[in-house]
């Protein structure tokens, strides 16, 4: 006899997706609830719609991270061999800094252990200003058709879905306090859930810090400006690590000649457009540190204006005191508890940990909730 094997899904970004559809292929039913889908326009409520997005591990002393991201790199790899028109894909990428001290070191030292082709780079092969550096190949992601994909595998292997603005999330197992459900797609013919379901997964990102029940104090956004250029003749990546701190990164996506430039790691600034100073510095340092960005013939003068900008971008990466947030609460509504199986607080590194995480969190899904399957 099994028991309910009802799961619910709060959030459909790229945490909420892969989740949901690791929990279908585990046996459960799952249905997804959220205000935002892949198919709409782009939200500043939804940070995957604005990432870049590529796999460059961050996890130099985070134990749990460095095996999240290490999961998910040997999941994509599998995936561009099993599926070749999978919106991702492999491309050489290149470090540079300015400036060689411990803390880019141990970075450096732990992006060489993480990728097998890493290589340093040689004196003569660094660019004026730059002290040190590395090459090695990793993953770039189409993100607005890779955000699709997942959508659509969710659904075609017998996942469900709802648009629903949730204040809480005891409002989806009481009846009285349940704001009003829109099938998604529209034109599906989805039938509502019995909304007493075995668990429900918490994959809100930002808004944990404002979800009733959740209410996360310790969640906060970390501003990211960047900008999308038309440049078709990138096909390698770049970060540049600058004397200052800051950064500046290239991701060239697989198709359209469309290339990320960014960008800003800005921590609790919820300014939600993009800042004429901050493109500005973005221009200037992306053609100091990549003058290929410029198209062809017009690149002696580093002029910022010829730049093809097709769109100024800006999101708010949902991060978290402590790190990620992978475990099981409770939720008791009408005497009755309901597991909650938390997966958020990513920062920037949602996509490169997605696939891990989803594992991670169907682990704590399958402890919680029995399936004989």
């Amino acid at each position: 006899m099994h028991e309910n094997l009802d799961v619910f899904v709060i959030g459909a970004g790229v945490v909420g997706l892969s989740t949901a559809i690791r929990a279908l292929e585990a046996g459960f039913n799952v249905t997804i609830f959220a205000e935002t889908f892949p198919t709409d326009p782009k939200s500043i409520s939804c940070a995957s719609f604005w990432a870049g997005a590529n796999h460059i591990s961050v996890a130099t002393t985070n134990a749990l991270l460095h095996r999240l991201e290490a999961d998910t790199l040997s999941i994509f790899l599998k995936l561009i061999k099993d599926q070749p028109l999978v919106p991702v894909m492999i491309r050489l990428h290149k470090e540079h800094a300015e400036v060689s001290g411990p803390a880019y070191q141990q970075q450096s030292d732990h992006v060489a252990h993480c990728y097998s082709d890493f290589r340093a780079l040689d004196s003569s092969e660094l660019p004026e200003g730059v002290v040190c550096g590395g090459t090695f190949s990793t993953i770039f992601i189409d993100v607005p058709k890779y955000l699709l994909y997942l959508m659509d595998r969710f659904l075609s292997s017998g996942g469900r879905a709802f648009r629903v603005k949730l204040p809480s999330v005891s409002a989806l197992v009481t009846e009285k306090d349940r704001p009003s459900l829109a099938a998604f797609p529209a034109t599906s013919t989805n039938v509502s859930p019995s909304f007493d379901p075995a668990a429900v997964i918490n994959c809100t990102g930002l808004g944990a810090v404002s979800l009733g029940d959740v209410l996360d104090t310790n969640l906060y956004p970390t501003r990211g400006e960047i900008l999308i250029l038309h440049a078709p003749w990138i096909n390698h990546g770049l970060t540049h690590h600058w004397e200052d701190g800051h950064i500046t990164y290239v991701i060239p996506r697989q198709s359209d000649g469309r290339v990320i430039l960014g960008g800003t790691f800005q921590p609790d600034d919820w300014y939600p457009t993009s800042r004429a100073e901050t493109v500005k510095l973005i221009k200037e340092r992306g053609i100091h540190a990549y003058p290929e960005l410029l198209p062809p013939g017009r690149r002696e003068n580093r002029d910022i204006n010829d730049l093809e900008v097709i769109e100024e971008c800006v999101g708010l990466r949902p991060t978290r005191k402590g790190g990620v947030r992978l475990e099981v609460s409770s939720l008791t509504v009408a005497n009755k508890s309901y597991p909650i199986v938390h997966n958020y607080g990513h920062g920037g590194a949602g996509y490169q940990s997605s696939w891990g995480s989803a594992k991670f969190a169907v682990d704590l899904l399958k402890s919680v909730v029995k399936n004989d399957d």
